[in-house]
């Protein structure tokens, strides 16, 4: 779903997308067995915000994105 902020700017990450963020985030530390302040989960989360920001909202899409990186 895109909210009005993403009409305005894709950038601005809504409670929703830092609620699917988070969750996601939380799914790959597991799987990954990594803890949350290692330098590897930086770079999780920062791509994680990437891909959110450039437009890809879909946990699915935004797990499979990040798999074919890894």
């Amino acid at each position: 779903m895109t909210s009005q902020f993403h009409a305005i700017d894709p950038r601005i990450l809504t409670p929703s997308d830092i609620k699917l963020l988070q969750s996601l985030f939380d799914e790959e530390i597991k799987a990954r067995r990594m803890t949350y302040d290692c330098p590897e989960a930086t770079v999780l989360a920062a791509r994680l915000i990437e891909l959110c920001q450039r437009g890809v909202r879909n946990k699915d899409s935004l797990r499979e994105m990040l798999r074919a990186a890894a």
